[in-house]
């Protein structure tokens, strides 16, 4: 049989926020504790995390709140903004402030590099709205710690829950109005509205805000497709709750994992997978290594899926360097403006190709070091590679005191032994 991935489906027909998001993938199986341990990573000041099991509208949930010592413990992602916080100053924090706190920690790569692609969005939705520069906008609720936890616990937990494709329903969005650090907006407010676009709204009636821009950050981040669930068999369920019981619907976000056939992509005239991507090239012979290390980390952040820095030999004699950046076609805008803004290049050249992608599929094999995961690609039903999560090997050999060679060939040993498969 071919290929088979894991697939997450995430159901926001009551709406989201990041808390919400957060308990229903512990409740789908995320370990707590590693939600912990990235939280604790950020080094916030009096943060921890609370779990509890509630109803909501007579259906049982986990709750999932990242309390501050010292402030309220509402939850201002569905009942309205947080009342001022000790732990981040009046005007709010800044995109290079949270970097410093998400950068700062030690988190798994993963993890540090998707939360950073959620907050990267966010401030460019709140520019947009507000028609300001990203770096000049100070998020408020959005930047408070409790907020930062949940957006790192979230991205925690994805990293351990490891789906391959994740599937975002239609969004509830709300109605009326919600009362934010600079005023009344109508809901969705600016920059929830800014983030959706090109997504789907499910059109449900509900009055407040049910969609918060961390909830929207987080699911336009995240997702691969939108729609309604999608084949597969089922394996876990998980239920998360906001802070309110309204009596019309259970007030949760669902998570529904499971394993099912590997997407289908369009294929070319051979029969392989051919998905487009857009490469971006610019070359520079003016800017220092530093420049060009940042610039690189900049756009891995917005979602490029892969950037090449090659040294060549520019006009005149003069040494510069060649930086080529993959990226999916909805991604090319916000890319564009990075390289143009953190490179010292005048402009840059787009265009269009296609790839051929193996299947993939990433499953978790016993080893003497523990258990390691090791991902696999795929062609006409065989397996043609194979290789363990650097992470995972690096970690065991730093437990077991071994060579991280030792813990690799022992991943490796444990998934070839007849595990090829067939059509």
């Amino acid at each position: 049989m071919s290929a088979r991935e894991r697939i997450l489906w995430i159901d926001t027909a009551a709406g989201a926020s990041g808390d919400m998001i957060l308990a229903a993938l512990v409740d789908a199986g995320a370990p707590i504790g590693a939600v912990r341990k990235a939280v604790a990573a950020l080094k916030l000041p009096g943060v921890r995390i609370a779990s509890s099991r509630v109803m909501r509208c007579g259906v049982a949930a986990a709750r999932v709140e990242v309390r501050v010592a010292g402030s309220h413990e509402d939850d201002h992602h569905v009942l309205g903004p947080k009342s001022h916080r000790p732990d981040h100053a009046h005007h709010g924090r800044t995109l290079r402030a949270i970097r410093g706190v998400i950068a700062g920690g030690r988190l798994p790569s993963p993890v540090r590099d998707r939360a950073l692609v959620v907050f990267r969005r966010l401030f460019e939705a709140e520019a947009r709205a507000h028609g300001a520069k990203p770096e000049a906008i100070h998020l408020h609720e959005a930047g408070a710690a409790d907020a930062i936890a949940d957006v790192v616990g979230c991205c925690a937990a994805l990293h351990a829950l490891a789906p391959d494709r994740i599937v975002v329903s239609p969004v509830t969005t709300g109605s009326g109005t919600v009362r934010c650090a600079h005023g009344v907006y109508p809901v969705p407010g600016p920059a929830t509205s800014v983030l959706l676009a090109g997504c789907p709204l499910s059109g449900i009636e509900a009055d407040g805000e049910r969609l918060t821009p961390t909830g929207a950050a987080i699911l336009t981040s995240i997702a691969h497709a939108w729609g309604g669930l999608p084949a597969m068999t089922l394996e876990a369920i998980g239920v998360g709750a906001g802070a309110r019981d309204p009596a019309e619907r259970p007030n949760v976000v669902r998570a529904l994992l499971g394993a099912g056939p590997a997407e289908v992509r369009p294929a070319g005239a051979d029969g392989n997978a051919r998905p487009e991507i857009v490469v971006l090239e610019l070359a520079v012979d003016d800017a220092t290594p530093q420049l060009i290390a940042h610039a690189g980390e900049r756009l891995r952040e917005a979602g490029a899926l892969d950037v090449h820095v090659t040294p060549v030999l520019m006009k005149k004699g003069r040494p510069g360097h060649l930086v080529t950046v993959l990226a999916r076609p909805d991604a090319v805008e916000a890319l564009s403006r990075i390289a143009l803004t953190e490179t010292t290049t005048l402009g840059l050249r787009i265009r269009r190709e296609e790839r051929i992608e193996l299947a993939r599929e990433e499953r978790t094999v016993p080893t003497p070091y523990g258990p390691i995961r090791v991902k696999s690609g795929w062609l006409d039903g065989k397996r043609v590679h194979a290789w363990p999560e650097h992470e995972d090997c690096a970690a065991a050999a730093r437990k077991h005191r071994v060579p991280l060679l030792a813990v690799q060939q022992a991943a490796l040993g444990a998934a070839s032994p007849g595990r090829r498969r067939t059509r």
